[in-house]
């Protein structure tokens, strides 16, 4: 399994990632569709040269409900973003996975049908990640699985869905196991997964988590401990001892980041779920090495 650490967004998350040598890393094309910097350039490559795995998220969500969320979209603005989208791969060489325009929500399902026949066609459908959402209903979610072969699930839009009305560990553990029974070899990508306990089970290939990320800005941190994650306060004297004890490793080969405190937890974090990657492969994946990039 692939735990991919959200975020990767700039220079400083793209060092972040790498200085914890975790090999997963997920950016949206939405930070990047004015033009991709330069320095980002330099540590996409970096980590490209050392067999890092990419997922570059549409940006679709982002547009739709975050930052771009003032702004009305049409067929027409949609599809000049996807062209712009595919079109940039190719200019910066990117060659990694990508996420479709999941235009479910803004657009139908009937017009999804036309923006995933240009992705069938512009990119490699093995490096494509089509994402279900509840607009497809079962019958959707089966045809997904006998078409394409690596699928995303969205976490956050079924918790909001089975809200008081099940287990989502037991929708998802049916979801996983039903995809796995239509095409055996199917890869699926647990979208927005910050859960370990729904990180904690077989037959999906890939999840993805900005808690990593997040925590530090709210004065808080994670360390990994026997078999979990734990949340601390970075303020507290534990945490401290336990920064400083790994401050050497974290300046060891800085870059471009500055050795503030806050880049050191953000390492730990990162660190920490490396981690936890590798605990959850020891348990449910036989073992399957989380690799190294140096």
């Amino acid at each position: 399994m692939k735990l991919f650490l959200a975020g990767a967004n700039d220079k400083n998350t793209c060092e972040l990632i790498y200085q914890s040598n975790h090999p997963s890393f997920l950016t949206t094309f939405y930070e990047h569709q004015k033009s991709f910097n330069k320095d980002w350039l330099y540590w996409y490559h970096k980590t490209k040269d050392c067999n890092a795995d990419w997922i570059m998220d549409s940006g679709l969500f982002t547009m739709m409900f975050g930052a771009g969320s003032h702004i009305t979209y049409n067929e027409k603005d949609l599809l000049e973003y996807t062209y712009k989208y595919l079109n940039s791969m190719k200019e910066i060489n990117y060659e990694n996975y990508i996420v479709e325009m999941d235009v479910h929500k803004v657009l139908g399902v009937d017009k999804l049908k036309k923006f995933r026949g240009i992705f069938e066609k512009e990119y490699d459908i093995d490096k494509t990640i089509y994402v279900w959402h509840k607009e497809e209903g079962q019958d959707g979610f089966d045809k997904l699985c006998k078409r394409y072969p690596y699928i995303a699930i969205s976490i956050p839009e079924l918790r909001i869905v089975l809200k008081g009305k099940g287990s989502l560990h037991k929708a998802v553990a049916h979801m996983i196991g039903r995809a796995n029974k239509i095409n055996p070899k199917i890869k699926i990508h647990l979208l927005g997964c910050t859960q370990q306990g729904l990180m904690e089970q077989s037959g999906y290939y890939s999840c993805d988590s900005t808690s990593w990320l997040s925590s530090a800005r709210f004065g808080q941190s994670y360390y990994f401990n026997m078999n979990k994650l734990k949340q601390v306060k970075t303020r507290t004297l534990d945490w401290k001892k336990y920064a400083e004890e790994n401050k050497d490793e974290f300046l060891e080969k800085l870059e471009m980041l500055k050795p503030t405190e806050y880049n050191l937890n953000n390492f730990l974090c990162a660190k920490s779920y490396s981690e936890l990657n590798q605990y959850i492969n020891n348990r449910h994946f036989a073992g399957e090495v989380v690799k190294k990039l140096w």
